[in-house]
């Protein structure tokens, strides 16, 4: 039973010297039954693991059980190197004589990388959220101080914060479904222009881009501008078409206003407020707008995190 359960089992005497090991270890490990004898097992264990095991076999008779979880080399079994550590959780508790001192221990090390790989993503997921948390509160405390300085009625201040806090939030449905992996440059252009009841754009185009959260969140806000520029414009036809290099992204959207639209262009708003703000002090992004009756054209070249 013992040598055919999915652990590696050894055993020792109380000072940690192995005097046994099963054939998985010798299996995993590489090691032979007598290199893995004494303390030559040790040799198995990642060498920055190795003091804190040390350690806790010296506390191991204190406490009456062996507890510790250290990553183990592995023996290449295809012909390559892979991932030669994997984790670990090694656990042993003593055989007892008749006067209750410990004779041999006997432990088991279990395989659990996959179980640290998931804590770890779990870490960095919760540290992205304090993040976006952050940032967010950032963002929220700039609208209201730009709604401070323009806004002359109560219900511009409401009209104003509503309507990016609503931006916000769609942007943040979308880095929920998958925090780490970012979000597609794609779906950040459809969201805003299905949010204004915009028709589907006469051209989107562009080699696939997934934008890291923080620039997500960034470029999402200024897309609302542009998308909310062009509806109070009267511009309803959109096209929007990028490329990029390796450290670059080059963004050109159009627009074009419909022949009964009023033309009370909101280009001064627009180029004061989104593009030389959002879009060059938060993504250092450089923007250039071209007017030319009822048609308007922005071209916004960022650079890409690496």
């Amino acid at each position: 039973m013992v040598e055919s359960i999915p652990h590696l089992v050894w055993q020792s005497n109380p000072l940690g010297d192995w005097i046994w090991a099963s054939p998985q270890w010798a299996a995993f490990t590489g090691q032979s039954p007598g290199r893995s004898c004494g303390h030559g097992w040790l040799d198995a264990v990642h060498p920055e693991d190795r003091e804190r095991t040390r350690q806790a076999w010296q506390a191991a008779s204190r406490r009456g059980h062996l507890a510790i979880e250290h990553r183990l080399h592995r023996q290449p079994t295809d012909g390559t190197e892979g991932n030669l550590y994997l984790w670990f959780s090694t656990r042993a508790t003593p055989w007892r004589d008749g006067d209750g001192r410990p004779t041999t221990w006997f432990g088991s090390s279990t395989d659990i990388h996959a179980l640290h790989l998931m804590r770890e993503a779990q870490t960095r997921l919760i540290h992205e959220l304090q993040r976006q948390g952050r940032n967010n509160l950032a963002v929220i405390r700039g609208i209201v101080r730009r709604v401070a300085d323009t806004a002359v009625t109560a219900d511009d201040v409401v009209a104003y914060v509503d309507d990016r806090l609503a931006a916000m939030a769609r942007i943040q449905a979308e880095v929920s479904r998958q925090p780490l992996a970012g979000v597609a440059l794609e779906v950040l252009i459809r969201d805003e222009l299905s949010a204004h009841a915009l028709p589907e754009p006469s051209e989107l185009t562009g080699p696939p881009v997934r934008l890291p959260v923080e620039v997500a969140e960034k470029l999402g806000l200024a897309l609302h501008e542009l998308v909310l520029s062009a509806v109070l414009d009267g511009h309803d036809r959109i096209a929007a078409t990028w490329t990029t290099t390796p450290t670059h992204l080059a963004l050109i959207w159009r627009e074009r206003a419909r022949r009964d639209a009023t033309m009370e262009s909101s280009g001064g708003t627009l180029r004061g407020e989104m593009l030389e703000r959002m879009l060059a002090y938060d993504l250092h992004a450089a923007a250039t707008v071209t007017e030319t009756g009822r048609e308007r054209q922005v071209i916004i070249v960022m650079p890409l995190p690496r």
